[in-house]
């Protein structure tokens, strides 16, 4: 059965008025327009909703108020739902979650791109970089504190689901006045054997890739505690020290003059990640993820 909700919405105010004068001057109708009207609803009905006497009085068939109970809350609906279909949708952020320091290297990676295919299906999604301190990694998306991770490994935590992107080569890093500064190129083997900067408050899986410890166990290893919690904080302590670090090749060019670049043979590539909640089922944030495994995942 068809019904016109506009001609249901016409009958309500008629039952409200109780008066076809009123309710023809409220719907901006002539009474003879919205008798028509109901006589109209009565025909998609196939039941009458209003009687009148020969002198013009009308009143409510027993069918009429329930109907008019029942077609209260379907208006209230239909009308919910036209103004949900006109908003304007509103604005998604999504935040990208970033080791601290680390946004050089991302920008190797098509953000522009990424941020458009997502936009293909949420035009209203908006993407924001939020920085993550290193010792709050694991944390961040179970904490709710990002919508997505992207960095240099994956997240060990049972409520968080990574995926494999880019991959980067590493490179060693010392002080200008470091006795290897002059190295140019050094085996990872050997360079391990230095002393080597590490913060232990930092999930292993991260920290893991700044002391080679995919190189020598850690028993091996002369680790000296720091407490950098970014990337900036991390090379400055390596210029203030005599220990070293590895990282990303992209680093490279943007190191300054108190720090010297070694590349290292036989280093495996870092590879990079993107993280998100096991539980997020938003559709924007999937989105994310998809862009970043379709566009993010040629090497940096």
């Amino acid at each position: 059965m068809d019904l016109d909700l506009g001609l249901v919405a016409n009958f309500l105010v008629l039952v409200q008025e109780r008066h076809y004068g009123r309710a023809a001057v409220r719907l901006h109708l002539t009474s003879s327009a919205l008798t028509k009207r109901i006589h109209r609803l009565e025909g998609q009905l196939g039941v009458a909703l209003v009687e009148r006497d020969p002198a013009g009085v009308f009143s409510v068939t027993s069918a009429g108020r329930r109907f008019a109970i029942a077609a209260g809350p379907l208006i209230a609906q239909a009308s919910a739902a036209r103004d949900s279909a006109r908003a304007t949708p509103a604005r998604c952020t999504l935040r990208v979650g970033i080791p601290a320091g680390l946004g050089a290297i991302l920008s190797h990676t098509d953000m522009t791109g990424i941020a458009k295919e997502v936009r293909l299906s949420f035009p209203e999604a908006r993407l924001v970089r939020q920085d993550i301190p290193f010792p709050a990694l694991t944390g961040c998306l179970p904490e709710h504190r990002v919508d997505v991770l992207w960095t240099m490994a994956p997240v060990r935590h049972p409520a968080v689901d990574s995926y494999p992107l880019a991959t980067s080569a590493r490179i060693g890093v010392v002080g200008a006045r470091n006795p290897l500064a002059e190295a140019k190129t050094m085996t990872v083997e050997d360079f391990s054997e230095h002393p080597i900067l590490y913060n232990p408050a930092v999930a292993d899986e991260w920290m893991n890739q700044f002391w080679l410890g995919d190189v020598r166990p850690r028993r091996e290893a002369h680790l000296i505690e720091i407490d950098a919690g970014s990337l900036t904080r991390l090379l400055r302590q390596t210029a203030e020290s005599t220990a070293v670090i590895a990282t990303f090749a992209e680093i490279a060019p943007l190191l300054g003059s108190d720090l010297r670049a070694v590349t290292l043979t036989g280093a495996a590539p870092v590879l990079f990640h993107i993280a998100c909640r096991r539980t997020d089922r938003r559709g924007a944030v999937h989105a994310l993820v998809k862009a970043f495994q379709a566009l993010g995942t040629r090497p940096l």
